[in-house]
């Protein structure tokens, strides 16, 4: 609409409208607004040009090693590499291990931390919560773990962090494998709505060609968590235990006494198996220690007892103590319904030197 011609307009408006036409600010105004409205389309086109940032929708990163989430005790598996990624309720780290085991994979220790997350940063899946079943234990374990027998422990194994699960086994190439699973968070009446809030998810795959079912235990019962969430709210440790009521108190003596043995999974390793040679000869790789023949026996002595000469050493004498036949009584032979031994007459030397 026209103001200036608009019939509900005041003619002193209409005066003014009428003068600034004819004056040159009118002209002005048009050719800044023009102006603008270039540059404005040159900084379009510029934004148009330039490419579209590259999003990484799954938001798995490399990380720095020193930001893992937990460590091993000192003198186990050096960490390697530490992969995060992160979802719409937790942030994930696979924290590499060294390994020197024949068996295919990566020895890896996986923690999961369930909490407030940043979602600027967050990806754009969901992860599971809640304490593993069964079947899903054997799933994960097939899927890290391929073409290996695995055993889970019967017996109740608890860390600095509570109670956790593990299994066992032997890989074809004889590497020792275990896997052990364990769900830190606060339970029973701890957890409130507004604290002791949160859990965190651990995952250990190991396996070593050297090292003993007990020593690649112990990586579950020394590895530490090192990272949480700044927030008061999340606490999935619970409140810290209370120390022991036997400590300090007289008549409740403590003897320095650990743990008498430890129980296997695996059992022993297999004894060592025969290989053939090149001449198909089956042979053991450890050779049998070679046992020195038995000494042969002497024989018993038959007939009568002769006694040897004054001064002469008989055959009995030169043999063991063993081998001499004790003396036999001639009350024995005969309530026995033997023969008895009947000396020979004494020996009457001749001229020649022998015996008549």
């Amino acid at each position: 609409m026209d103001f200036a011609e608009g019939r509900h307009v005041c003619p002193v408006l209409r005066e003014r409208l009428d003068s600034i036409r004819g004056s040159g600010l009118w002209r002005i105004g048009a050719a800044f607004a023009l102006k603008i409205a270039g540059l404005a389309l040159v900084l379009m086109l510029a934004a148009c040009a330039q490419p579209p940032p590259l999003v990484n929708s799954s938001g798995t990163n490399l990380v720095s090693t020193e930001t893992a989430f937990a460590f091993p005790a000192p003198g186990g598996p050096a960490i390697t590499a530490v992969i995060e990624r992160r979802f719409t309720n937790a942030t994930q780290q696979d924290i590499l291990l060294s390994t020197s085991a024949r068996t295919p994979g990566q020895n890896m220790l996986r923690v999961q931390l369930f909490g407030p997350v940043d979602t600027s940063a967050a990806g754009e899946t969901r992860l599971r919560d809640g304490f593993l079943p069964i079947g899903d234990v054997g799933s994960e374990m097939r899927r890290l773990l391929p073409g290996i027998r695995m055993l889970r422990s019967p017996y109740y194994v608890q860390n600095k962090y509570g109670p956790f699960g593990y299994a066992a086994g032997r890989s074809a190439s004889g590497d020792t494998c275990l896997y052990g699973w364990q769900r830190i968070s606060s339970t029973g009446m701890t957890q409130t709505w507004v604290g002791n809030r949160g859990s965190i998810q651990v995952r250990l795959r190991l396996c070593d060609q050297s090292a003993s079912e007990q020593r690649l235990l112990d990586v579950m019962y020394g590895y530490t968590i090192t990272s949480s969430f700044k927030t008061r709210n999340w606490n999935p440790y619970g409140e810290p235990a209370a120390p022991d009521a036997s400590l300090g108190k007289a008549g409740q003596p403590i003897y320095p006494v650990g743990i008498s043995r430890f129980e296997t999974v695996t059992g022993s390793p297999p004894a060592a198996q025969p290989r053939q040679s090149n001449d198909g000869v089956y042979r053991t790789q450890r050779q049998a220690s070679v046992e020195p023949p038995p000494a042969p026996s002497q024989p018993a002595s038959v007939g009568p007892v002769v006694p040897p000469p004054p001064g002469a050493e008989s055959a009995n004498s030169r043999m063991p103590a063993s081998s001499v036949a004790p003396p036999v009584s001639a009350a024995d032979t005969v309530g026995k319904g033997t023969v008895p031994i009947v000396p020979p007459p004494p020996c009457v030397a001749d001229a020649a030197g022998g015996c008549k």
